[in-house]
């Protein structure tokens, strides 16, 4: 799956995307930014999945400007 984000500055200039992180329970998904001038990231398994056990997953996708991280620091501002 392939996600794409973007970030608008005070001064409403595309800003970089240097960061997802996946929200939800037992998600065993990763999600990792692949240019970070356009924001496109993708999404990838973690572990082999079996449709048979779980036929769906829900979660949600925070991107993160080059200004924070996942962890906080550095920070800036966030988008879900």
């Amino acid at each position: 799956m392939i996600l794409t984000s973007s970030d608008l500055s005070y001064f409403e200039s595309v800003g970089e995307i240097c960061g997802f992180k996946i929200h939800g329970q037992n998600v065993p998904f990763e999600a990792v930014v692949v240019d970070k001038s356009t924001g496109e990231g993708i999404i990838r398994s973690k572990e082999k999945l079996d449709c048979e056990l779980q036929k769906d997953y829900t979660f949600t996708i925070q991107a993160y400007d080059c200004g924070k991280g996942p962890d906080g620091a550095n920070a800036k501002k966030s988008h879900k």
